[in-house]
């Protein structure tokens, strides 16, 4: 394999497909990148045996072959190396060794045989569902965070994916909290799926990800296996793969409330602010951070407030209140601030809604006007 690239566009591809590469693993090839010439171009591999990473760099093929070297030296030379210059790299196949030159520079980095490399699959001719890669990133990123972060449940550590006709719905819990994200599509797939996604692989599909209108087509392999990501952008093309995890995922239906005593409607930039004041002294204090919900006066003519206070014995307290519209009972209820602080970080509407039947039962968050997406808090156990 003899071939010469932009050094940028090498460096852009490594930091890609680095994402994928194994940490501790007791096999060699897994710390590798796999490095192949694909007609007129780099193809560049990584994998982990739960996500693989492939991208493409433009290059100039003087012979083709492939070979795998140690992803992380890799990746640090030719970031070291100076922008603006084309990097050659010239593989012997016999000794495994890549030799590559930029400017002045040289290097020899050996490697592991291909063959030794664990094939990613591709998505051929399968159906596939198209969506617009903004609309994906921004589902995964008001989902994906409420999956839990232990695998003592596997099915909760991933993120439910189901699609009936044209109505995508993402879903995550962890026994404490919930978040269900919908969108309608205008090509839908041809049968009913249903499927578990490990939160940690889509999130590394929104890291890939770009706020644009390029199609990012998902493909799910015939044993229902694997599902297989494909963006096509401006900067290239990028495949992540991934397993899926066996399982069936909770009904989350049955545990979104269906009504509520109280209604809050709060200004998203003030409650955001009041929660990560309260947080400084909730992390003391189990992170509890505690609401007080009082409705206005009557006939509108005082508005109603909600009190946001935390209360650590050995640190301080803290409360500071914010306006808010009051529709219902007076109520107080506790969340934990770290759960409160993400759902209000990946919400962009300039109001909350917060609907609740009491202190001891779960609450509804909201976007004002966004019906698209539910998350839902169960309330942390505090004595009035």
């Amino acid at each position: 394999m003899r071939m010469s690239c932009a050094q940028e566009q090498l460096s852009r591809g490594l930091a890609i497909v680095s994402r994928a590469v194994g940490g501790r693993t007791t096999l060699p090839v897994l710390n590798n990148v796999l490095l192949a010439s694909d007609g007129e171009r780099l193809k560049l591999s990584a994998t982990n045996l739960e996500i693989g990473i492939t991208t493409w760099v433009a290059a100039r093929v003087e012979a083709e072959g492939q070979l795998t070297i140690p992803a992380r030296l890799m990746a640090d030379f030719v970031n070291s190396l100076p922008s603006g210059q084309s990097v050659l790299l010239d593989a012997n196949t016999r000794t495994h060794t890549l030799h590559l030159q930029c400017a002045r520079y040289n290097a020899n980095i050996k490697g592991i045989d291909a063959e030794e490399f664990p094939p990613i699959p591709s998505a051929d001719d399968r159906p596939t569902i198209k969506l617009r890669a903004g609309l994906l990133k921004e589902m995964i990123g008001q989902v994906a965070f409420s999956a839990a972060r232990d695998e003592s449940r596997p099915v909760l550590a991933g993120v439910n994916l189901r699609l009936d006709e044209t109505k995508l719905v993402l879903s995550a819990a962890d026994g404490f909290r919930l978040a269900k994200r919908e969108a309608a599509l205008e090509q839908g797939w041809p049968e009913k799926l249903d499927i578990i996604i490990p939160a940690r692989a889509l999130t590394e599909v929104a890291r890939v990800l770009e706020d644009g209108d390029e199609d990012v087509e998902v493909t799910v392999t015939p044993n229902r296996s694997q599902v297989l990501f494909r963006l096509r952008a401006p900067t290239g093309e990028i495949n992540l793969v991934s397993r899926l995890l066996e399982g069936q995922f909770p009904d989350l239906e049955r545990v979104i409330p269906k009504t509520h005593t109280t209604r809050v409607g709060l200004k998203r930039a003030e409650f955001i602010t009041a929660t990560r004041i309260a947080a400084l002294f909730a992390r003391d204090a189990a992170n509890v951070v505690r609401l007080d919900i009082t409705p206005g006066g009557e006939g509108g003519l005082t508005p109603g407030s909600v009190a946001l206070s935390a209360n650590a014995l050995e640190v301080g307290d803290n409360r500071g209140e914010i306006d808010a519209a009051v529709e219902g009972d007076e109520t107080y209820i506790s969340f934990s601030s770290e759960y409160l602080s993400d759902v209000l970080g990946v919400l962009n509407t300039e109001e909350i809604v917060v609907e609740m039947t009491g202190p001891l039962s779960p609450a509804v968050v909201r976007g004002m006007g966004l019906s698209e997406y539910t998350h839902v808090i169960m309330p942390m156990h505090t004595v009035r």
